[in-house]
């Protein structure tokens, strides 16, 4: 083996004969055995060759799979029909006639639906400041697990599971003049003459329908803001009470920031709610008086099925589910600004 110039190592066996490479050999040895092969890691497996990725991806599948049928044929199927109803004269009773994009050229011309829209918006704007302070009132009350607290919650979240006409036609046989308790209880009390009409006068009407959302719908808000209180660490109380913080320094500093996600949800959730408000003015104001408590829902309702224009009313759906969209795009972007920058 002297002729291939590399002397031989004992206990290394042959070596090979030809050129040795030039440069440093890594510490082991060029078999690769030594630290520089210790450190070299096996290509990671891509999740779709692992059989347990897959078996997992395909039970979420299965288990999803109900939601996406339920959401396919009463949201997908409906929304595309309603979109081609929006594109054709479509009369309830009658043959169809495709018109093309003049429904929505009406629209422009539409004012009672302006006017809907405008009514809505002012529902909206005072409805959902209302919801978030008393949900996140309510949750502070009930959020400690303290003795009756459960009692509590479920009398505050009890309005929600009810009925939404039930509540409605409930809250119209006690405003009524000399039959509901509402007027009674006032009389008695000096505050009026028993006879205030409250479903007659806009203002006093729309009074009636903020107290009659707030009373059934704010359970939700403070279900989701209790959990989301919940989850907040108690050592960082503990710590703000150490440098002597006080109870709004604490939920203003350290509650507030940590449950945006959940506020943003809430918000959501209210202005979307609050946009397709119904059956509060259906059964109570029937949108009167002069359409001053009319809201968009209600007028799509009274053009489908009322005056029987069901193309035209597709179109006004149409609208209003992209004003919607565009509402909840805005809010979450709003969000996301507001996360990255703390």
């Amino acid at each position: 083996m002297a002729s291939s110039g590399v002397p031989a190592v004992a206990g290394a066996g042959p070596v090979p004969a030809g050129p040795v490479p030039a440069g440093p050999v890594p510490a082991g040895g060029p078999s690769g055995t030594g630290t520089a092969g210790a450190g070299r890691q096996p290509a990671p497996r891509r999740p779709g060759r692992n059989p347990l990725a897959r078996s997992r991806a395909r039970a979420g599948f299965l288990m999803s799979l109900p939601a996406l049928v339920l959401v396919a044929v009463f949201f997908v199927l409906p929304l595309i029909l309603v979109a081609w109803m929006s594109l054709n004269n479509w009369p309830l009773i009658g043959r169809a006639t495709f018109i093309g994009v003049q429904n929505y050229s009406s629209l422009a011309h539409d004012k009672i639906f302006g006017h809907a829209l405008w009514f809505t918006a002012e529902y909206t704007v005072i409805v959902t400041p209302i919801q978030i302070v008393l949900g996140y009132l309510l949750a502070v009350m009930v959020r400690r697990k303290l003795r009756g607290v459960g009692f509590f919650r479920t009398v505050y979240f009890m309005p929600v599971v009810t009925g939404f006409a039930a509540t409605a036609y409930v809250f119209l046989v006690m405003l009524t003049p000399g039959v509901g308790v509402v007027n009674t209880v006032l009389e008695s009390l000096g505050l009026s003459n028993g006879q205030t009409n409250w479903l007659t006068s806009p203002g006093l009407a729309l009074v009636v329908a903020v107290i009659l959302i707030t009373w059934k719908t704010i359970g939700i808000a403070m279900i989701l803001f209790m959990a989301a209180m919940q989850a907040v660490p108690e050592e960082l109380y503990e710590a703000a009470k150490v440098d002597g913080a006080g109870w709004w320094r604490r939920e203003s500093r350290i509650t507030v920031p940590l449950i945006r996600r959940t506020t943003a949800l809430v918000l959501v959730l209210t202005v979307a709610g609050s946009f397709l408000a119904f059956d509060q003015f259906f059964i109570l104001t029937q949108g009167g008086p002069n359409n001053e408590t009319l809201t968009a829902v209600l007028w799509i309702y009274t053009t489908a099925f009322v005056q029987y224009r069901t193309g035209y009313a597709g179109a006004l759906s149409i609208v209003l589910l992209v004003l919607l969209i565009l509402l909840s795009v805005a809010q979450i972007r709003t969000l996301r600004r507001g996360d990255e920058g703390s």
